[in-house]
């Protein structure tokens, strides 16, 4: 009997043949550690560094009723499921349109607010779609196909760095003059030039429940705020203390570009970019965090008034000569309910220096 020819592969032997493909190791665990970061961040866990504001303005982020967190972890669940496979072209294709979502996500960040924990995510989204890109070149240069650079990944740089910025920026908060101005519900941010900012620390000088900011108008308020924070050491008060800096002889030579003035120069220099993020370039500039109690006293004041009118208003059967008087009255300023004065008593900064 005669040998059997040894069998050709068909078509369909080549194509799985083809298909075969091993297990992209790189891509796999970048998916399943993604998977279990997102997992983790869905339950309410966060990034322990994280105190910018869009962590927690997008902990709780929806669309259309699921969280980003879940989202995110049924894309790397899908993009580990390839990775086992060693489906390289899909886990590219798949892992792109993953990145491009997450570059939408960074854009939105962009303007509103950063969070750290959706960066580290993008960090993995980036990861994954870069380890499933160069399988697919290894298999594209056994064919001879040259790689190319990805649009996706330098876009994503760009906006990633820009979020990056804006966390170490976040990191960097605004520093008070005055120690407790962690359970403050004002904040006052003052520059000693400034003749309305003086009147205002000479008034509420001494509220543990007021946070002084210094900044900077001019050089001298550097040096003023220096003295200042010398004074402060010994126990005096702030408005004292501000009182008796405004005469200060500025330093001469290398002192004025000692290590202390220097940081000095930059936490004040941090204030006034805080005023001016905040949209406003004059001093004094207040942050309430509540309710002003100005409110509720001027609500206090006019009830008085609001009676007074009421029994105006019952004498309506006076004649109308006594009415027009009543009228041309109120007209000349007499009704007190009307806001005549004016809420802001004095201002320097932007258009109108400080002395």
């Amino acid at each position: 009997m005669k040998n059997a020819a040894p069998l050709r592969p068909t078509a369909i032997h080549r194509c799985f043949m083809k298909q075969s493909r091993e297990i992209l190791t790189g891509p796999l665990c970048i998916a399943l550690l993604a998977a279990a970061f997102c997992i983790w961040s869905a339950f309410g866990n966060a990034v322990n560094f994280c105190a910018a504001t869009g962590c927690l303005l997008y902990q709780d982020f929806t669309v259309g009723g699921i969280s980003l967190w879940w989202l995110g972890t049924g894309s790397f669940a899908a993009l580990g499921l390839l990775a086992l496979l060693g489906a390289a072209a899909p886990g590219r294709l798949l892992a792109g349109l993953t990145l491009l979502g997450d570059i939408c996500l960074l854009l939105l960040m962009a303007l509103t607010a950063p969070c750290v924990s959706c960066l580290v995510a993008a960090v993995f989204f980036a990861l994954t779609y870069l380890t499933f890109r160069q399988a697919e070149q290894r298999q594209a240069r056994v064919r001879g196909i040259q790689p190319r650079r990805s649009v996706l990944l330098l876009v994503w740089l760009l906006l990633f760095t820009v979020n990056v910025g804006a966390v170490a920026r976040a990191q960097t908060t605004v520093w008070p003059i005055t120690e407790g101005a962690e359970d403050a519900t004002v904040r006052m941010f003052f520059s000693p030039s400034c003749p309305s900012c003086r009147e205002g620390v000479n008034i509420l000088s001494g509220h543990v429940d007021v946070a002084f900011y210094p900044l900077a108008e001019n050089d001298n308020d550097v040096y003023r705020t220096a003295q200042m924070r010398r004074l402060l050491d010994t126990g005096m008060s702030l408005a004292d203390a501000l009182a008796q800096s405004l005469n200060v002889a500025p330093p001469r030579g290398f002192a004025a570009l000692s290590p202390d003035l220097l940081w000095l120069r930059f936490r004040m220099l941090r204030n006034k970019a805080h005023v001016f993020s905040a949209g406003a370039q004059t001093v004094p500039f207040f942050e309430y965090h509540g309710l002003p109690g100005m409110l509720v006293q001027a609500r206090q004041d006019r009830q008085p008034a609001s009676s007074a009118s009421s029994r105006t208003d019952s004498r309506a059967d006076m004649p109308a000569s006594s009415a027009r008087d009543d009228q041309n009255g109120a007209q000349a300023g007499q009704d007190a309910t009307l806001p005549l004065d004016p809420q802001v008593a004095g201002q320097c900064g932007g258009a109108s220096p400080c002395p």
